[in-house]
């Protein structure tokens, strides 16, 4: 981390707890205009003692905004946390891809992490528009809004203070993601897309699709972090490649991570039942650097698409 920021960090961190300090300190202290207006004094007409006022009470002290959690986590700190979790599960990863499924974990990433990063994602609710999927009319893609389904990308550079933990992990992510999983498929160590997405509506969904068919979409590798929810249905479920089958389904719980590729997991999101708590997930796509990616198959069109065979 460069001293600079260190130093920012510090310094916003001590400011911090010096408004906590002297919320305390008014908290305790009697104001020392009561106690003048309070105090025993004589009246040089009566000769005797006036009563003292009923005590003024303080006026009431605002209590210190809560400090962000990600002040709590240093820059360093997080982006080792992702990069131990991408080698901890290193094997299963290569193992799933290798076989064309997919890889899930939960408690995928230390809390701390997850905690700060779905702070920040709520923190930039306002600036979430109606999210977009595709469908095929006579073969031709049409973009379309999903229904309780909002979303943004995560840019970092000069939008890095608005999501400093968010933006960090993407980067910590596709550097040692790709290369965990580049040894089954060549991917791309800086390469990405992303979005971040929150689910806020009973009754929304994900169709069934595969993320890129082609066509010149450079993405291979979708990587998924759930960040916070309470929620049911809203389940990511996994297909049989030629067959109209679920194989699998993972629940969205905060910390959980999922990752496939791009080009070849048929998958889709159930229906939401259920929700007290809206459902932040942020999605990583790894790219490759040649742009080449996989046309979906015939065999997997007709199982699942049939009607884009003959359109």
């Amino acid at each position: 981390m460069p001293q600079r920021r260190r130093t920012q960090h510090s310094n916003a961190m001590r400011c911090a707890a010096l408004v906590l300090v002297a919320a305390a300190m008014l908290a305790t202290v009697e104001p020392l205009a009561l106690k003048r207006r309070g105090g025993l004094t004589k009246s040089k007409k009566k000769k005797k003692l006036k009563k003292a006022p009923p005590p003024v009470a303080p006026a009431p002290v605002a209590r210190a905004p809560r400090a962000p959690l990600s002040w709590s986590l240093s820059p360093e700190e997080h982006m080792a946390a992702v990069q131990s979790a991408v080698a901890s599960a290193a094997d299963g990863i290569q193992a799933a891809l290798t076989k064309d499924d997919f890889f899930s974990r939960t408690n995928f990433l230390d809390a701390k992490s997850v905690q700060a990063m779905a702070e920040e994602a709520r923190r930039l609710d306002g600036t979430l528009v109606p999210s977009q999927s595709t469908r095929y009319e006579a073969g031709q893609p049409i973009a379309y809004d999903k229904e309780g389904v909002r979303s943004t990308q995560i840019l970092g550079g000069n939008d890095y203070d608005k999501a400093p933990r968010l933006t960090e992990y993407v980067v910590s992510l596709t550097a040692a993601l790709s290369s965990v999983a580049g040894q089954v498929r060549p991917l791309s160590p800086s390469r990405q897309t992303n979005k971040l997405a929150v689910c806020d509506a009973i009754g929304a969904s994900y169709p069934k699709h595969i993320d890129n068919g082609g066509n010149g979409d450079p993405r291979l590798l979708t990587a998924i972090l759930y960040l916070s929810g309470d929620v049911d249905g809203g389940r990511f479920r996994s297909y049989k490649a030629t067959e109209d089958v679920v194989t699998a389904e993972v629940a969205p719980a905060p910390g959980t991570f999922v990752c496939f590729w791009s080009d070849r997991l048929v998958h889709d999101v159930s229906e939401v039942t259920r929700l007290d708590e809206a459902r932040w997930a942020l999605t990583v796509w790894l790219c490759t650097d040649d742009d080449i990616v996989e046309q979906t198959p015939e065999s997997v069109l007709a199982a699942h698409w049939p009607h884009l065979r003959d359109s």
